[in-house]
């Protein structure tokens, strides 16, 4: 029986992906979730994350044709975790996952130039960060480069943009190309991108304006005559504009916790803007590079500072 939980930990969510596979000839199942950290920051002494964890796991129990008893297997599971969140929030969640699993099956996951994946058909990706301080990139960016993989080989990509929309909005440019140095080798470089506030941080903004409409509800219209309206117009319009900087054939892949807005914001500006662009959405992309790394060896993971200082 093989259960692994991938964890992406930020500054507005924190999210995660359970995996079950019953035996190895077995289907994989998933089922994900994800909670707000402002309320898992609040019902922290009562374990709330901790209930919720044990909750995603419990509910493969009803596809067990075994004796599903996780308490027996616990010490199976994989914990991958990747953060962009402050440490204390890090503390926080391996404090309640280390209550279910043992410490040294919790990992957390690092940004690294260079990575090298060779696939089941003999085929290796490089992907590599073109910039000067390459670990400084955030792991969430770094993980959704790798999980363009499939799509970069049904597709055949060449280039290709991350539009990543949660606490901030970031696009990113990755370049794919032929490896000068060895057969079946593709480069996947991380160009660089862009970071502007995200919808709630702009909206935090205005708030002196905002708080007279219900921000969650709102549907942005065409030149709208009132001033409230008129400033979360604005700022749906800001958000997707983001994405018409790009050539209009070369696909976008859309992530992130801000999809339904992202994709009413960009409804709009196409209209207003007379264009469109090659939008791909795919909410899974950082957890498919996080599961890529899940079977490494031990000593290819990282330990955040208070791990280190503990």
């Amino acid at each position: 029986m093989e259960i692994k939980l991938l964890v992406d930990s930020g500054n507005s969510q924190v999210k995660w992906v359970v995996l079950f596979r019953e035996h190895p000839g077995a289907n994989l199942l998933a089922t994900s979730s994800r909670v707000d950290v402002k309320t898992l920051l609040r019902k922290h002494k009562q374990g709330f994350f901790k209930q919720l964890i044990l909750k995603s796991i419990e509910s493969f129990k009803k596809y067990s044709t075994r004796d599903f008893k996780f308490l027996n297997m616990k010490k199976k599971v994989s914990v991958r975790i990747a953060s962009v969140a402050p440490n204390a929030l890090n503390k926080l969640v391996v404090e309640e996952l280390g209550q279910i699993f043992p410490q040294q099956s919790i990992r957390f996951i690092c940004t690294e130039d260079n990575h090298e994946i060779v696939t089941d058909s003999n085929h290796k990706f490089i992907f590599k960060i073109n910039r000067k301080n390459p670990e400084e990139l955030g792991v969430d960016r770094w993980l959704a480069m790798l999980g363009l993989r499939e799509h970069i080989v049904r597709k055949k990509l060449q280039s290709a943009f991350i539009l990543s929309v949660g606490t901030a909005t970031v696009l990113d440019k990755i370049t794919i190309k032929k490896s000068e140095r060895a057969v079946h080798t593709q480069e996947v470089i991380h160009e660089g991108g862009y970071i502007i506030p995200g919808f709630s941080l702009m909206e935090r903004s205005l708030e002196f304006l905002t708080t007279k409409l219900e921000t969650t509800k709102y549907q942005p219209t065409k030149f709208p005559s009132s001033t409230v309206e008129s400033s979360l117009s604005g700022i749906y319009i800001a958000q997707a504009a983001i994405s018409f900087i790009t050539q209009s054939s070369t696909p976008i892949f859309l992530n992130g916790g801000n999809l339904d807005k992202f994709l009413t914001a960009w409804r709009l500006t196409k209209k207003l803007l007379q264009k469109n662009n090659n939008i791909i959405v795919d909410p899974w992309l950082v957890f498919k590079g996080l599961n890529q790394l899940a079977d490494r060896h031990p000593s290819h993971y990282c330990s955040p500072d208070f791990l280190q200082n503990s």
